[in-house]
């Protein structure tokens, strides 16, 4: 039911009042509450989203303040979690919205609940192990994977190139993976213990995932548009949502769509899903690397 159809009437007009309902009725899970997923919330809060779960263990830092959607200064001496900035946000817009707040990706709270209770997941995360684990996840259960993410390439003070792609991954259909969206290598190094770590770079190897991306909230938002979109036609049924969205903002800003299909013999599309815990996610929460990453 929707309780103020006045509020929602100019998107009535487009989606009718069963798309409507659709969009109110769908659980939400958003993975990283930064400039992306804030980006995200705010869009979702408006357009009458009502149960939304969290998860991001971060808390705001001066740095965060040029694109985090409803973070004050108040929040860096607070030392305000994300996820509590993103709650705020969320409330102001609908008082009566359902909201959990998690942290660590990489704690058996967190894989539990999204493997039970979110319909669609937003990726709004800045690494590969964990676009690994929301693969594993979303095929495992059957989940509706949205994986945004934006990049600046700078050239001295001056920006090389820029842009950003959203990927819908569906189970069986396509996933991070036929995307080409996961490098292995970097994914492991990222899931490797303090002590493997340490061991790593002591001996100069894989330094870059040090280096700090510049970002900018307009892109954020441009990027976080395209995924809400595309999540609005796959709940409204308007039409099929694009597997793969590139928006290339130094090619007069154009937004390509790509022809991918899943990969023949994909093991995430063909072997995972619907295999719930058999899949063993838990195997991510170990003190070492799992043995069967991908090569």
């Amino acid at each position: 039911m929707i309780e103020s159809q006045e509020q929602f009437s100019r998107q009535i007009l487009a989606f009718g009042i069963e798309g409507q309902k659709a969009i109110m009725n769908t659980k939400v899970g958003i993975v990283g509450l930064g400039g992306m997923g804030s980006c995200v919330v705010q869009m979702l809060s408006y357009l009458g989203t009502q149960e939304f779960v969290l998860v991001d263990d971060d808390r705001v830092e001066e740095s965060n303040l040029n694109r985090l959607v409803g973070a004050v200064r108040e929040d860096i001496v607070n030392k305000t979690l994300k996820v509590e900035v993103a709650q705020r946000v969320i409330r102001s817009i609908n008082p009566k919205a359902n909201i959990t707040m998690l942290g660590n990706l990489r704690s058996e709270e967190v894989l539990e609940r999204l493997a039970i209770f979110p319909d669609v997941i937003f990726g709004c995360v800045d690494n590969d192990s964990t676009r690994m684990i929301l693969t594993d996840l979303a095929a495992a259960y059957r989940k509706i994977l949205i994986d945004c993410a934006t990049e600046i390439e700078p050239d001295g003070d001056k920006v090389k190139n820029f842009g950003g792609r959203v990927v819908i991954a569906r189970p069986g259909d396509f996933c991070l993976w036929c995307a080409n969206q996961i490098d292995a290598r970097v994914a492991k190094e990222e899931l490797e213990t303090d002590r493997e770590k340490s061991f790593r770079q002591h001996h100069g190897y894989g330094l870059g995932a040090l280096i700090v991306a510049p970002a900018v909230i307009s892109l954020n938002m441009t990027i976080a548009g395209l995924a809400v979109t595309e999540f609005l036609m796959l709940i409204t049924g308007i039409r099929e949502p694009e597997r793969k969205l590139t928006y290339k903002g130094m090619t007069r800003g154009k937004v390509v769509p790509s022809n991918d299909f899943k990969k023949p013999g994909c093991f995430v599309c063909e072997s995972l899903v619907g295999k719930a815990d058999k899949v063993d996610l838990k195997r991510y929460l170990r003190s070492s690397l799992p043995a069967d990453l991908p090569k």
